[in-house]
């Protein structure tokens, strides 16, 4: 495109937009979409910002994971080969689905639409077995096949900038709740940053001299849902600071906490029945009340999975499918779960009742949010969804926005931290390791914690969702073998100094440093 063609172009853009704000700017107000109008464009800089920085990869790392992935591959492919019979192409469907369910005489499973499918979900249930059939290794293999294939074309093979950071573009309105999303960038170069599997994210990397600090909201939905019901037992679990998981399930199977942590350690990931029957079984504390916990996994794992799923009115059949249960079985948990939790359906009456006096809903930030689809019970489950996802959305990007126009991100400040990303209901920044040279880490925690953490309000009820604090000098998780640079989540409530201390241990940063 030549030049002028360019400038014609960009000046025909900028009168257009003109234009259209002029026809548009009172309906904003009129339709009480101004904080929202607002709030987009004081997000624009720091998403900019972003963008631009850009995060640091291990590249020497990558290379290596690379043949890794590569040859796990096809260790499971030619294994794969040898328990089939013949070479089975994991990425065919139709293939897979006729070893299984003509070859081998599987029960056919179905997807929503009602189509024959070997997805995830289905291979899943292949590799378990069930009482009269066990689990198949085949499945398992595809399940692999397909990851690591996913992994590496997806992820791994990435097309990094000429400076060698990975980048992506950042949508403010990315979504109808607030959420932002994100994508490979304009120049085709990086990937969405909010998605990342584990294995990826040990690659971006701190800066030379600087460490990552990710600011991580803690079961910042549950907690919304929890103060705009008035729930009392849900409220009471977040005031004094219990696990909310080990609480739902002890409200729910009647069974003392210190049990259910119990079950949890002797069960730990199980979904195999029988496994999970011989283990409670074998224990002597577990044995008197194996009737009363779920069957198919830990006490705690079905509260996780209750607190995750049943607050904006999954039903059985959903809540069966996406946890791997029977439905008569998701049916019991549902019924126990509102029960001990019995805002929640008064909070869904009140929400069908504000929707069928103007069709809208307005978060405790000002966001208002029109729900125009046909009436019914997918308007109502978006409904249910909208104000709890939305308020951990502008939870999340207020504390993002005020970090960033803070003397905190200042070249010439005490701190000149960078931004470098947002995954939803949590930032990620990288400091200088220099602050830990003496308590000032503390106040610069302290500053973000509460700009991350406003109080909000509804129903006359004030509250906070608390903040989790990580560090490490990349972005994965900490492993002692696999990956001793990870995070590591540090409590925040203890001094300044035996904060910092902790801190300086944990990145090896010393005075002398």
């Amino acid at each position: 495109m030549s030049t002028d063609r360019l400038l014609y172009y960009n000046a025909l853009d900028s009168a257009c937009t003109y234009e259209i704000w002029n026809a548009i700017k009172d309906d904003i107000d009129t339709n009480g979409h101004r904080w929202t109008y607002d709030f987009t464009m004081k997000l624009f800089e720091p998403l900019m910002f972003m963008q631009h920085r850009g995060i640091k990869v291990n590249l020497k790392a990558l290379e290596e994971s690379k043949k890794d992935i590569s040859a796990a591959k096809e260790a499971a492919q030619e294994e794969l080969n040898k328990v089939c019979g013949f070479a089975l192409n994991a990425n065919s469907p139709k293939q897979v689905a006729n070893y299984f369910y003509i070859t081998k005489g599987i029960p056919a499973y179905y997807n929503k639409e009602g189509g024959v499918t070997t997805d995830d979900k289905a291979l899943q249930r292949i590799a378990r077995g069930t009482a009269k059939r066990p689990g198949m290794r085949e499945a398992r293999l595809i399940q692999d096949i397909r990851g690591y294939g996913k992994l590496f074309s997806t992820y791994l093979d990435i097309d990094f900038d000429s400076d060698g950071r990975l980048r992506c573009a950042y949508n403010p309105r990315g979504t109808k709740f607030g959420r932002l999303s994100s994508s490979a960038t304009v120049f085709r170069t990086g990937t969405n940053l909010q998605n990342l599997p584990p294995e990826f994210k040990k690659f971006p990397t701190a800066d030379d001299d600087y460490f990552l600090a990710e600011f991580d909201k803690r079961q910042a939905e549950w907690v919304v849902v929890a103060y705009l019901s008035g729930d009392a037992n849900m409220m009471r679990v977040i005031q004094t600071g219990d696990d909310p998981h080990t609480h739902t399930a002890h409200l729910m199977f009647g069974i003392p906490k210190d049990l259910i942590k119990h079950d949890s350690k002797i069960v730990g990931g199980l979904m195999d029945r029988d496994e999970i029957l011989q283990r409670r079984m074998d224990d002597p504390d577990l044995r008197a009340v194996v009737h009363l916990l779920p069957g198919s996994m830990s006490g705690r794992q079905m509260g996780k999975k209750s607190n995750h799923g049943l607050n904006y009115d999954e039903g059985p059949n959903t809540f069966a499918l996406t946890n791997e249960i029977e439905i008569a079985e998701a049916k019991r948990v549902i019924a126990l779960y509102h029960s001990i939790y019995p805002g929640i359906r008064q909070w869904h009456s009140f929400v069908k009742r504000q929707l069928s006096a103007d069709r809208a809903l307005t978060n405790c930030f000002g966001r208002k949010i029109h729900f125009l689809d046909a009436w019914g019970d997918a308007l109502f489950k978006a409904a249910y969804s909208a104000i709890p996802q939305s308020t951990v959305a502008d939870c999340t990007n207020t504390g993002l926005v005020k970090t960033y126009y803070s003397d905190l991100t200042r070249k010439d400040g005490p701190v000149n931290l960078d931004l470098l990303g947002q995954v939803h209901d949590s930032i990620l920044v990288q400091i200088p390791k220099s602050v830990l040279l003496d308590n000032r880490f503390h106040d610069v925690v302290k500053q973000i914690y509460d700009f991350m953490s406003p109080e909000m309000e509804y129903n006359g009820r004030s509250f906070k969702i608390e903040t989790d604090l990580k560090i490490g000098y990349n972005w994965g998780g900490y492993h002692k073998e696999k990956n001793p640079s990870g995070m590591q989540e540090i409590p925040f409530g203890q001094d300044a100094s035996s904060f910092v201390q902790r801190v300086r241990e944990i990145l090896n940063v010393t005075r002398t440093c």
